[in-house]
């Protein structure tokens, strides 16, 4: 499932897992909040990856890439989507590469055994940094 949204700064990939490896289902919404931003060079901003399943489901895995002339990855958190049930989660906040402009394999689970979720919530919390040059970045999920 893609869905593209444009921010002042970046590009994102994501890519939904319900249960083990079977794609979620086209009506699931995925999203950047906020969708657009203006940011000031070398100001740090936050953008939060929000899922709205149309189904159950136990997990999302995702990879971002980036204009690495224009941002810096700072650091990437869990959301409440996955644990909003009181669920244990396992969450890898993936590896961050600011001279290639990725973040790759940022993944989370449901680690309760029969535990699903189906109401939207925050998955990750990915924070940013503008470097000195100005430009315009889309985001792509």
């Amino acid at each position: 499932m893609k869905n593209r949204k444009y921010i002042k700064i970046g590009i994102l990939s994501l890519f939904l897992l319900s249960g083990l490896t079977v794609m979620a289902a086209a009506e699931t919404l995925v999203s950047i909040n906020p969708p657009t931003e203006n940011v000031a060079n070398e100001e740090t901003f936050t953008i939060n990856i929000s899922i709205d399943p149309d189904t159950s489901i136990a997990g999302a895995q995702l990879d971002l890439s980036f204009n690495a002339s224009l941002l810096s990855a700072e650091s990437v958190t869990e959301g409440d989507l996955l644990n909003q049930n009181g669920a244990s989660t396992y969450f890898s906040p993936g590896t961050i590469d600011n001279t290639a402009g990725t973040i790759t394999g940022v993944a989370g689970a449901i680690i309760t055994p029969g535990e699903t979720v189906s109401t939207p919530g925050t998955f990750a919390t990915i924070q940013m940094t503008a470097k000195s040059t100005s430009g315009t970045s889309p985001l792509n999920l």
